[in-house]
């Protein structure tokens, strides 16, 4: 209402302005001056000559009052039409002046005033600027090292939506662990991370962590990346607030090294006690094989003197036989026992000097025989040897053993005693892969015509050795026989002998349908000296 009554005043001030302008531009129009001074003057000197003609005055007296009458006239209209005005317009424009004064004045008050405010204004503006400028730049400084921290982490960092679990973004060490372009990894999602066991396991975690609103981490777990190579990760990850929406920030660490070198501390671990149990063993193994050596040198020694009297006795009870006719011997007939107990004592005398022969190969066995590695061996009796210490093992295993010797082989370079122990521990390898007894196993020796090397073969159709470990087989320690007793040692130090003799060991796996292992040994050279002669004899004999 205020505003409208003051609009309306102004409105009506406005137009008496105008009008009293008009109204003074008419009145001091010199056009309105000149016509006004000429029609007075007309006026007053027409009448006055009218009364002149009238009354016939003097000349002198008519010029007087004609005089006189216009003057006075003009002087009363020029008062009340020219000077009364004059005076109010002089009296206006002194006011006015004052006025305009006054607004002048209040105008500059009001321009300070206003320049004042217009200045705080400018400065709060500029302080408020440059706290603008200088967040908009820490900003940018978090972001950048933000950036930073994210592209150059040495862990794997992808944030995920909370929403539909979509993958917004991720760092270049997410490319590395994961096998995969940036692009896949944010068009395939989750799933393309790992196979499908190891993405359930994140979608449940990220879905637990949406659940109880609280960080999720997984320590361990097994992720199989393209092409099937496994990988084992640990998993980090929380809600967080980035740039006004909601994320789930997660880390992964590549932790394959870490728990594959765990396992080898275990197997070794296990390792170490199963060759602690070897050693017990074969101390065991070593007082076993002289205890029985003595009742066995008492058999052998009784079977020859048992010998010696039934050579003695048969010409007696045979002519007993001759002049009183059978009778009974052991609840059978002497016409039947004379012919099968010389067999029956040849086979105690044959089985003990067997036992005799299989303590003695058990105590050579044992023996340090690093002297010997620069001697000669005959692989046909190194094979012959170890294939009959594992002859009950070989029954038991397989019914398919077939041994190939080659004729004429040379003598090879080395220790017999060591190369037994390599053919034994490729032999027991060979028939703990046989899934069955129906599958074979093959022994053979040969000889290279075109690098002139010594060669013995062994090969099974067992199991095979998985691609993923065929870098790892000749390592110490490592056996996928833990459970069963294996130590990880046989290969390795099978190895080991072979390049110490100079010689080479390699093996063909097929997935599925075996393995052969192939040792390459070089041919002796002449004997140098009698031992070595004595050695090689011996092993022939």
């Amino acid at each position: 209402m205020n505003s409208e009554k003051n609009s309306y005043e102004g409105s009506v001030n406005n137009r008496a302005i105008l009008n009293e302008s008009h109204r003074r531009t008419l009145v001091f129009s010199p056009l309105r001056l000149m016509l006004t001074l000429a029609l007075c003057i007309f006026v007053i000197e027409t009448l006055v000559m009218v009364l002149l003609e009238r009354y016939q005055l003097p000349k002198n007296v008519a010029t007087l009052l004609d005089s006189t009458t216009l003057t006075v006239t003009l002087f009363a209209i020029l008062y009340y039409v020219l000077f009364r005005p004059l005076v109010g317009l002089l009296n206006d424009y002194k006011r006015n002046e004052t006025d305009l004064k006054t607004n002048q004045e209040q105008l500059e008050q009001k321009v300070q005033e206003r320049t004042a405010e217009l200045n705080k204004a400018y400065f709060e503006l500029t302080v408020e600027n440059q706290k603008t400028l200088k967040a908009r730049e820490e900003l940018r400084e978090s972001e950048n090292r933000f950036r930073q921290l994210f592209e150059q982490s040495e862990d794997a960092i992808i944030l995920i939506s909370p929403q539909d679990n979509a993958i917004l973004d991720v760092n270049p060490t997410a490319e590395r662990v994961f096998r995969k372009q940036r692009e896949e990894i944010l068009e395939g999602g989750l799933p393309a991370l790992c196979a499908p066991e190891g993405s359930d396991h994140l979608a449940a975690a990220i879905g637990q962590i949406l659940r109880d609103d609280s960080p999720g981490v997984i320590e361990k777990f097994r992720c199989i990346l393209e092409p099937g190579e496994i990988h084992y990760l640990s998993f980090h990850g929380k809600k967080i607030s980035l740039q006004g929406f909601e994320a789930i920030y997660t880390t992964f660490r590549d932790i394959t090294m870490r728990v594959r070198l765990e396992e080898q501390a275990l197997e070794i671990q296990a390792s170490l006690i199963q060759a602690n149990r070897m050693t017990s063993l074969g101390t065991m193994v070593s007082s076993v094989a002289h205890e029985i050596n003595n009742p066995n040198n008492f058999l052998l020694m009784n079977t020859r003197i048992i010998k010696r009297a039934w050579e003695d006795i048969v010409p007696v009870v045979e002519e007993y036989y001759r002049s009183k006719g059978d009778f009974n011997v052991a609840q059978s007939k002497w016409s039947e026992a004379r012919a099968f107990l010389p067999e029956a004592l040849a086979g105690i005398q044959e089985g003990a000097h067997r036992i005799n022969d299989i303590v003695g190969n058990l105590k050579s066995y044992g023996q340090d025989d690093r002297a010997s590695r620069n001697s000669v061996a005959d692989l046909n009796s190194v094979v012959q040897l170890s294939t009959s210490i594992l002859s009950h093992l070989i029954s038991s295993s397989t019914n398919r053993f077939t041994l190939k010797l080659a004729e004429d082989l040379p003598l090879a370079r080395g220790s017999a005693r060591q190369l037994e122990q390599v053919v034994i521990n490729l032999i027991q390898n060979a028939l703990l892969a046989l899934p069955d007894p129906e599958h074979a196993v093959t022994v053979e020796t040969a000889l290279d015509p075109e690098i002139g090397q010594l060669l013995i073969r062994v090969s099974d159709e067992g199991v095979g050795i998985p691609p993923e470990i065929s870098d790892r087989v000749m390592e110490p320690f490592f056996t996928t026989r833990l459970n069963h007793g294996g130590t990880g040692l046989g290969l390795a130090i099978c190895s080991t002998i072979v390049k110490e003799h100079g010689g080479s060991i390699e093996f063909s796996p097929r997935q599925g349908q075996g393995t052969t292992f192939t040792v390459r040994l070089s041919k002796a050279g002449p004997p140098e000296n009698k031992a070595e002669k004595s050695e090689a004899d011996d092993a022939v004999n």
